[in-house]
């Protein structure tokens, strides 16, 4: 890409290979016996102190080594070999030539596979990142970028440009047991802190609401991270490029990865054409899925993350099955190709790098991988563009943070620990009293009533940082109405603290108390109770280890 310039590479360093074998040691200079005394004590050299011989007073008889008394030299005795001791010299030398064989191999795979990495330092120049995660915790920023530069026929023409499509974030907790996959739309408009521009030099001022996917096309990988950054409050300890080029050498390197679909698709602008079922995809056509927008869902990026959701489902559950991880030459195999395919930060620089990630993860099974996407809403202002979700977001990052386990849900507290202020902006008597009223019944702790300071049409729930998220998410699923949220402190905001909902003109009441026991054992599934209209939308969420045709998303009428 003629608008990109990867670092250096690195390359790693290697024990020189053994001149022979490891036991091998200085020659003797004579036969086995030499250097012994008769009386068995060793002497440095091979000299014998000067012995009195018996019946002759003050005279004395030197003894040394391959020397007759009078001094004549005594004939060598030749070393014969038992049939077993020749079978281990024999596995002595073929071990030690292994040993040279193996070290050269070795140190030519390492040199071979480190020269093929790019490396590049994506945190370097950054300021006011969060603090570090838990020791043992990782998390990695991969961004997927869909230049065309270099990438073949078939992807259009847009030269120079580098825009991350792909943004995903990838906790592995403490253990190394346990990971969450994070999918951030591209659409997504956040706050973009200045960066150093990724041409010309100077630097690219911040952005209120600027386009996550552009990024990396202002500012290179490090735009890129601070931009992740800022969002997530997060600190990320890797990251890792790849274009199409990378992702297709990495498909075909595993043999191809198993997909399905519950519907035929046939999308004229990523070229994806299957029919409903399972297919071995590969090459363009594994591309060409992962791809596709316009012929699924609704024809945006939604649904496009589902089916990439699904494919990374589908790829570690062929690694895991097939025992990749714990395998050497599969791995070896994968790495060549990987080191050839990514662009990585100084701390993955390296072969031996790459591999001791590897292996730290060979206990990290699919069962254990949920793929997770970041909750969003339309932006009013383009349908085109979404918005962070809040409080889901807050409270999804929150537990990224304090290294807390997915169990299918958003983490939150009892109604009974969260503690509200009630505060009516409508001018209309009586509706905080009201709604303080029907939070009281849930369980929530009502500290405080009053009326807001300016009247307002928009219900609203605001919280003192990223800590008291999930007590705001408590209350919004308390609301039968929407309600906006909104974050007045900061990402490193201490304790839970206070609650404030805001009463808007556009209130409809809190959700009423769940029905006893005993009325909900005659309900018929049939005639149960909805979820309330303003009720949060779930977190989409997919654990790598479930059937690849599940939670997929149907084929788009009008792509």
């Amino acid at each position: 890409m003629a608008d990109w310039r990867p670092g250096e590479s690195r390359r790693g360093r290697t024990v020189p290979p053994h001149a022979g074998p490891p036991h091998a040691g200085p020659p003797h200079a004579g036969p086995p016996h030499a250097g012994r005394s008769r009386g068995g004590a060793q002497m440095s050299g091979g000299a014998r102190p000067p012995r009195t011989e018996p019946g002759r007073r003050g005279s004395t008889r030197e003894y040394r080594a391959g020397l007759r008394p009078g001094g004549q030299p005594r004939e060598p005795r030749p070393v014969r070999l038992t049939r077993r001791g020749k079978i281990l010299v024999w596995v002595a030398a073929v071990a030690s030539v292994l040993v040279v064989v193996v070290s050269l191999g070795a140190y030519a795979i390492y040199a071979k596979l480190d020269g093929n990495l790019s490396v590049t330092d994506a945190f370097g120049g950054l300021k006011n990142r969060p603090p570090p995660s838990a020791h043992g915790v990782q998390n990695f920023l991969i961004l997927g970028s869909q230049t065309r530069d270099r990438q073949g026929a078939g992807f259009g023409y847009d030269p120079g440009t580098d825009l991350s499509d792909n943004l995903i974030l990838v906790h592995v907790n403490a253990a190394h047991t346990h990971a969450t996959i994070v999918s951030i739309p591209r659409d997504t408009m956040v706050y973009e802190p200045a960066c150093r521009a990724r041409t010309g030099g100077g630097t690219v001022p911040a952005i209120p609401q600027a386009i996550i996917d552009g990024a990396m096309n202002q500012g290179g990988p490090s735009c890129a991270v601070a931009t992740v950054e800022y969002l997530t409050g997060i600190r990320m300890d890797h990251f890792i490029r790849f274009d199409f080029n990378s992702f297709r050498t990495m498909v075909s390197v595993v043999g191809g990865v198993e997909v399905c679909l519950p519907q035929a698709v046939n999308d004229p602008f990523s070229h994806l054409n299957l029919p409903a079922g399972r297919h071995l995809v590969t090459g363009n056509q594994a591309l060409a899925f992962v791809r596709t927008r316009h012929g699924v869902g609704n024809g945006g990026d939604l649904g496009r993350i589902e089916l990439q959701q699904e494919f990374m489902s589908s790829l570690i559950q062929k690694i895991d099955s097939q025992g990749t991880l714990g395998n050497p030459i599969k791995l070896l195999r994968i790495a060549d190709a990987a080191t050839k395919a990514v662009t990585v930060d100084p701390g993955l620089g390296s072969v031996a790098k790459l591999l001791g990630m590897a292996s730290g993860f060979r206990n990290l099974h699919s069962k254990n991988v949920t793929f997770v996407t970041m909750p969003t809403i339309p932006d009013p202002a383009d349908i085109n563009r979404l918005l962070p979700s809040e409080p889901q977001d807050d409270l999804m990052w929150q537990m990224l943070k304090t290294d807390t386990l997915w169990h299918g849900a958003l983490p939150a507290p009892s109604p009974r620990q969260v503690q509200v202020a009630v505060l009516n902006g409508t001018g209309m008597a009586g509706l905080a009293g009201q709604a303080a009223a029907g939070l009281k019944k849930l369980g929530f702790d009502v500290v405080s009533v009053g009326n807001a300071p300016l009247t307002t049409a928009t219900t609203s729930i605001s919280y003192p940082g990223t800590a008291g998220a999930g007590a705001a998410y408590v209350v919004a699923r308390a609301l039968t109405g929407t309600s906006a949220s909104q974050n007045t402190g900061s990402q490193t905001t201490g304790g839970a603290g206070l609650v404030t909902l805001t009463i808007g003109s556009d209130f409809t009441g809190v959700t009423p108390p769940p029905t006893p026991a005993k009325a909900r054992a005659t309900t018929s599934p049939a005639s149960s109770p909805r979820a309330p209209a303003g009720l949060p939308a779930a977190v989409e969420s997919r654990n790598a280890a479930q059937n690849i045709c599940s939670g997929v998303p149907g084929a788009n009428p009008n792509p």
